[in-house]
């Protein structure tokens, strides 16, 4: 019996264990069956000659080729190696295709971008081209389709053999230059969202008054930089500075800004310019950057730039575009962040209420442009047909439901319903509607050589409008401010303007030559970090949505401490450092405070006992709160993870947000986004200690004012922070609370949790905060959850361009279980880079992999 027994569970045994060898085989099937061949060779339909792509330990592949077309088919094979199912994600989300893959929890998103009509712009933009962009871009879409329209789709990601299990099929479509094209309006839209703003201008108004109002939008600081000075202006575009023009700097903190700063080598120890770059987006998985060095090769072998191959460039590429977005050539360096343009305005159109089709324009009624999308909807019987209407300025976003509360209604004094009721609906116009040359634009400059061909390339960068800094090896510096500004016949775009009158339309552009640039400015340095552009002599609008320049300041109070000789490790702290200025300025007032006044009445009917007991836990609270205030008082602001004080800092500050403007902020538009802007109101609120903001609105009998906000704020802050941390003060860490989850765009926010765990990476505990040079933004809907990040970083030496350093946030690859999808995180994290590699020898010293592409016969 024992025997058999025994027998009995080795057999259980021998089929548990093959059981769970065969699921753990077939899920190493799955997972690795996407993986791309990076040795060996591969022939391949529409390359002239052999390419050699050449991966590092990084998996960052160096590609060299004989011709533009095989340089740019091959960076299209290799992105769609390691990238398709982003690249496919990102075109159906560009082209509102969404629902054909997830149903109806997209269909909102997809009516929206069908009523933008991104992809229809996009394929507009075609026409625009130059033969050689064109051509380029052909290259690129053959080279992606060489790839992926020669595989089963769960061959091209994980994601795609998921869905299959659901019963969803996908056939992929053929890559076309629209698709290419279309990303980069995608990308238009995630950096110009000043639309919001004009919304949000018009209900503060209403909410808080006019003082609040202007109190909330206060003024961009006189003590905080400007990146061209009215000298510099006057020396570069001369007499026309001085006309007026310029608007209301009220600013908007926006959170999805960016870094970016070049030394002169009059600065730096080696004697040569340093140019470092870190753009801040939304954080997702994988990483929006992929890392790449594209080289035209001579017929006699030599890496060089040829006739037919003129092309030396490496840096950051959009998985899905050609060429390299920042980076470097051999010649030149250039880096970007946001400009923060006012090229979005909202009109509001008077309706027939005979015809809603037409709209008034100076006194007339217009037809509006009325075209049918069919959207494919995933399990639906029918597609869905959406009615998109078209005024002379854009779409009609009040169609749609996420923005139907922007149309409305006016009814007549003394005229019965419905002849007095007058209809409204609101259009869109902005730049990027327009048909534009921005990849003309991007493959100038991975060729330009100078200062003179570097502007010349950005005359085409139509959108987004940018910052963009400059170095070369003959030791030059400079800047570029590039994008369509609209000159605005009357107004400044802060709020919605009146669609049926001319008064309020565009006029025209700012002339390329009149945008702001600087050329070896005579401090030896350029930081632009959204800040404002330029001050109040310039007679052009730009916009408001920059930052108030805290990170401006902070770089350059950094590079004007350093006097030995900045060097390649002085920019790694620059990059590195989380000081909080607006910490610094706002701590102090804490001193004086009696934090016992912080301290609500309790309403409770209690014994005597009772209130003893209340009043012993009280008092040792209170000492406790005392001594961490102490702490706070002595504390350096550095948002380091393991802090206690950053930790109780930002617990404080998210209740003096609360306990300052809840009462009198929009409801439906509570939490407030943009911490810089909340934080210049506050620099200006703690000046005015009777400020209406101050004064709590549930307490009518009383007017309260700034030092007991403050007491209610820290002591609010203080008891959330023990709740969540402990009461042990010394063993509070902000890394405990701060975390960034890099979540998957698509299969990581299903909801699923072994899904998500398959693709999401976190939460990793981080350092920075909303204004910190080294940025981990998060809002108050989610507090302290990481939300914008520096998506990368890249620090490039012009006297010698292999000693470079660059780091993005995730990995190479888009595929979860490769080695590559998230072995950057962690350097990430604590601003650690790789060598960038530049000379062929360097490379192939430290290639890992070797991959020939060769013509097919």
């Amino acid at each position: 019996m024992a025997r058999k027994t025994r027998k009995f569970w080795v057999i259980a045994a021998a089929a548990v264990l093959l059981v769970a060898a065969t699921v753990f085989g077939a899920w190493l099937w799955l997972t690795r069956q996407p993986y791309p061949q990076t040795r060996g060779r591969i022939r391949l339909q529409g390359l002239t000659a052999q390419v050699e792509v050449l991966r590092d330990r990084y998996g960052v592949p160096h590609i060299y080729a004989r011709s533009a077309e095989d340089l740019f088919f091959a960076q299209g094979f290799v992105h769609a190696q390691d990238r398709f199912w982003q690249m496919e994600f990102w075109r159906r989300i560009s082209s509102g295709r969404l629902s054909e893959l997830f149903g109806k929890s997209t269909l909102e998103t997809d009516k929206f971008l069908r009523t933008l009509g991104l992809y229809r712009v996009a394929q507009r933009e075609v026409e625009l081209l130059s033969p050689d962009t064109r051509r380029y871009l052909e290259a690129y879409a053959a080279g992606v389709n060489a790839y992926a329209l020669k595989r089963r789709p769960a061959r091209l990601g994980l994601e795609f053999a998921l869905l299959a299990l659901q019963g969803v099929k996908v056939r992929i479509q053929p890559w076309t230059p629209v698709d290419s094209i279309a990303w980069g309006k995608m990308m238009a839209y995630d950096l110009g969202g000043n639309h919001e703003t004009e919304r949000l201008h018009l209900e503060v108004l209403r909410s808080a008054g006019l003082r609040g109002w202007a109190s909330f939008f206060a003024p961009y600081r006189p003590d905080m930089p400007i990146t061209v000075s009215d000298e510099e202006l006057r020396g570069l575009l001369g007499a026309a500075l001085g006309l007026g023009g310029a608007a209301p700097a009220t600013g908007t903190g926006l959170v999805v800004g960016s870094n970016n700063w070049v030394v002169s080598g009059r600065r730096t120890a080696s004697g040569k310019p340093l140019l470092a770059n870190d753009m801040h987006l939304g954080i997702q998985m994988p990483s929006i950057w992929y890392e790449i060095a594209l080289h035209g090769v001579a017929e006699d072998g030599t890496v060089r730039r040829t006739a037919a191959c003129p092309f030396q460039v490496r840096g950051l590429s959009f998985p899905g575009a050609p060429g390299v977005i920042a980076g470097h050539n051999d010649r030149i360096a250039w880096g970007h962040t946001n400009l923060g343009g006012d090229v979005q305005d909202f009109y509001v159109e008077r309706l027939n209420p005979d015809n809603p089709d037409q709209y008034e324009v100076n006194g007339r009624w217009v037809d509006m442009e009325v075209r049918v999308e069919v959207i494919k909807v995933r399990k639906a019987v029918e597609p869905v047909r959406l009615r998109v209407r078209t005024t002379r300025h854009g779409p009609v976003l009040s169609d749609r439901a996420l923005w139907s509360e922007l149309g409305g209604y006016t009814v007549a004094p003394g005229r019965e319903f419905p002849d007095g009721v007058g209809l409204t609906a609101v259009a869109l116009r902005w730049t990027a509607l327009e048909p534009g040359r921005l990849f003309e634009a991007v493959l100038r400059l991975d060729q330009a050589s100078d200062f003179r061909e570097f502007r010349e390339a950005l005359r085409y960068w139509d959108v987004p409008a940018q910052n963009i800094v400059y170095a070369d090896v003959d030791g030059n510096i400079g800047y570029q401010v590039p994008g369509l500004q609209p000159i605005r016949a009357r107004g400044h775009g802060l709020a919605p303007a009146p669609g049926w009158t001319d008064q309020y339309e565009w006029t025209g552009y700012i002339p390329y030559e009149k945008l702001p640039y600087l050329f070896n400015p005579e401090v030896g340095y350029i930081v632009t970090a959204n800040a404002r552009i330029a001050g109040p002599s310039y007679p052009y609008f730009l916009g408001s949505e920059y930052s108030f320049g805290e990170r401006a300041r902070r770089i350059r109070e950094l590079i004007e401490a350093d006097w030995d000789g900045i060097t390649i490790q002085d920019l790694q702290g620059i990059h590195a450092d989380v000081y909080d200025q607006y910490a610094a300025e706002l701590v102090p007032y804490l001193q004086r405070l009696d934090l016992a006044t912080g301290r609500k009445p309790d309403a409770e009917e209690e014994s005597a006992k009772e209130r003893g007991k209340r009043e012993q836990k009280e008092a040792r609270e209170l000492e406790a709160m005392n001594a961490a205030r102490e702490r706070l008082l002595a504390w350096n602001f550095q948002m380091r993870r393991e802090s206690p004080e950053a930790a109780l800092f930002g617990f404080f500050w998210m209740a003096l947000v609360e306990e300052t403007f809840q009462d009198q902020y929009p409801e439906k538009r509570w939490p407030p986004e943009g911490s810089g802007r909340l934080q210049n109101s506050f620099y200006y609120l703690l000046h005015d200690p009777r400020n209406p903001w101050w004064d709590d609105l549930g307490t009518p009998e009383q007017q309260e004012e700034r030092d007991l906000i403050l007491a209610r704020a820290f002591f609010k802050g203080y008891r959330a922070a023990a709740k969540e941390l402990g009461d042990k003060f010394q063993k509070w860490q902000w890394g405990k609370v701060h975390t960034a989850v890099f979540r998957n765009q698509s299969l990581g926010t299903s909801g699923i949790k072994p899904l998500e765990a398959i693709f999401n990476r976190g939460p990793i505990p981080c350092p920075g905060g909303n204004t910190t040079v080294d940025v981990t933004a998060w809002d108050m809907k989610k507090p302290f959850k990481v939300k914008h990040i520096v998506s990368q970083r890249s620090i490039i030496d012009l006297g010698n361009l292999d000693g470079s350093l660059m780091m993005h946030t995730t990995g190479q690859s888009g595929h979860p279980t490769h080695r590559h999808y998230d072995d950057f995180i962690k350097p990430w994290r604590d601003v650690r880079y790789h060598p960038t590699l530049w000379d062929r020898a360097s490379v192939r010293g430290a290639s890992r992999e070797r991959l020939r592409l060769q013509p097919a016969p």
